[in-house]
C-alpha cells in the first residue's frame, strides 16, 4: 500500500513540472542548425592510443 504524503505529492508534481519545461524548452531551441561539426584533431586514419598505467608499476 502506498501512502501519499503532502510533501511527495509536491515533489513528484514539481518534477513532472519541471520534465514538461525542460522538454518544451529543448524543443523549441533549434541546435542542429546552430551547431557545426569539427573535428579537433588534426590527423586523420591514425591510431591514438592512451595509456592510463602509472608509472610505478612494479
Amino acid at each position: 500500500m502506498i501512502i501519499l504524503h503532502k510533501k511527495r505529492i509536491i515533489f513528484v508534481l514539481s518534477c513532472f513540472i519541471f520534465s514538461i519545461f525542460a522538454f518544451y524548452l529543448f524543443q523549441n531551441n533549434d541546435l542542429k542548425e546552430s551547431t557545426v561539426e569539427t573535428v579537433s584533431l588534426p590527423v586523420s586514419n591514425k591510431v591514438i592510443v592512451l595509456d592510463a598505467r602509472s608509472w610505478n608499476t612494479g
